[in-house]
């Protein structure tokens, strides 16, 4: 068992942390107080590369593994950029990942070197009345010749200030009460579209990213555009989940790590009745303890992401992995803004943002409880809960 990166491995880690490492607290700081995506940032990726990391050569792409994605996503984050990180889940895992596995060639002609020079995308698979029950959605597209019409509603879509592209998840046939799954449909639309509309939340963090109510009136997509097999979607939709969980994952330990450095910095400089903060075992365990917990998340985030590769069953460990490193992220972010005491309760401190934007992952893409529920079905081997 070998624990070393590889020396490609390290070059990718050391070109994203000098890269991520150009874009200070002062940047991210604008980006998330002004509510826009850090467009500079994301055609940087693009241009050294990054964005077509998973994609295959033969389409522009260098045809690495997850566990190169997740290794980058981490740096990334780990130097402060993990507010942009967000364009690999917008590109590679949604866009990439779709594609190299349920396209078409034609699509994969068109779609996938428009991925490597940047392109985003948006899915729009949430509803009102359906989350993890994905069985539940009632958004329809009907056909009409060579195009699906489709009608309904999706709730909490991110991305589609700049997507220009979205993966659209509908029922193709009726409900059967007998198998839920069939007759699910991924429709892959262009935007924008003026029968699409959409109507932007108020959120707590990732203001970086606008998230949506939408709503589908009679917006049609040409036929050709299905991904994957008609009916049939969830197949293709299961072999991208576990990237999303993992890619997320690996930004959060990122973030938590950043989040650490910065109490670390600040409590070493901080002096109060003559010596530093850092001197006091009360400020020293709770970090150190953040620490640990990231240290083991980061181990269980690399292992699920090589067993994918390697093109073992990694649902199990993935959930574990997004448990673990969420959890641990948003402990050490926690601990930063303590540390820093007011200080870390100022918006311009970096840790405050940090934490708003952690927050989210402890309920997407994944939530705690369905990763509970998961752990005790499919590795305690206990009876389904839910």
């Amino acid at each position: 068992m070998d624990f070393d990166l590889s020396e490609d491995q390290r070059a990718l880690q050391d070109l994203c942390y000098k890269l991520g490492g150009d874009f200070d607290d002062v940047y991210w700081n604008s980006i998330d107080q002004e509510k826009r995506p850090p467009l500079d940032f994301w055609q940087l990726l693009a241009d050294q590369g990054l964005l077509g990391m998973t994609i295959p050569e033969e389409y522009g792409g260098s045809g690495l593994g997850l566990l190169d994605l997740c290794i980058a996503t981490e740096a990334l984050s780990e130097v402060g950029a993990g507010d942009g990180t967000s364009a690999f889940v917008a590109g590679p895992v949604f866009g990439g990942y779709l594609i190299s596995r349920g396209g078409t060639p034609a699509q994969k002609d068109e779609i996938l070197p428009a991925l490597v020079n940047g392109e985003m995308w948006a899915g729009a698979f949430t509803e009102p009345d359906s989350g993890s029950n994905v069985t539940n959605i009632k958004t329809f597209a009907e056909r009409d010749g060579d195009d699906f019409v489709v009608r309904g509603q999706k709730m909490f879509i991110s991305n589609l200030k700049v997507a220009s592209r979205i993966a659209v998840l509908c029922r193709t046939a009726k409900r059967d009460e007998k198998n839920r799954m069939a007759g699910i449909t991924l429709l892959l639309g262009r935007l924008p579209d003026d029968n699409v509309e959409y109507r932007p939340f108020k959120k707590m963090g990732t203001n970086y990213m606008d998230t949506n109510a939408l709503f589908f009136d009679n917006y049609r997509i040409p036929a050709e555009n299905v991904v994957g097999e008609e009916g049939n979607a969830w197949r293709l939709l299961y072999k991208v989940l576990n990237p999303e969980r993992l890619v997320i994952s690996a930004m959060a330990i990122g973030m938590g790590n950043y989040a650490i450095r910065k109490a670390v910095d600040y409590a070493k400089e901080r002096s109060v009745w003559g010596k530093p903060i850092a001197s006091h075992q009360g400020l020293q365990f709770p970090l150190a303890e953040a620490r640990i917990q990231l240290e083991c998340a980061r181990l269980k985030v690399y292992e699920a992401a090589w067993l994918f590769d390697q093109g073992r069953d990694a649902g199990v460990a993935t959930v574990m992995a997004k448990h673990a490193a969420c959890h641990a992220a948003l402990y050490a972010a926690d601990r930063a803004i303590q540390t820093l005491g007011g200080a870390g309760y100022i918006a311009d401190s970096g840790v405050e943002r940090i934490y708003r934007n952690l927050r989210g992952t402890r309920m997407v893409p994944i939530s705690d409880e369905m990763v509970l529920n998961t752990v005790a079905q499919h590795d305690l081997g206990m009876p389904r809960s839910y």
